[in-house]
């Protein structure tokens, strides 16, 4: 998403009334781009796995 989606966002308190309204067209955005995907794609851009190492 551009920047100016995050910099308007941000610029918006929480209790303004557009803020619900901001959130849910930028969802929006994101599952579209993410359905016009290629479904190949997408396969092989899964995140690899993390397995859980010991700190010391």
């Amino acid at each position: 998403m551009p920047n100016d989606f995050y910099e308007e966002l941000q610029n918006l308190k929480h209790d303004d009334e557009m803020r619900p309204k901001v959130l849910i067209y930028g969802i929006k955005r994101i599952l579209e781009k993410r359905q016009r995907e290629n479904k190949i794609k997408r396969f092989f851009k899964r995140k690899n796995k993390v397995e859980p190492k010991n700190w010391s």
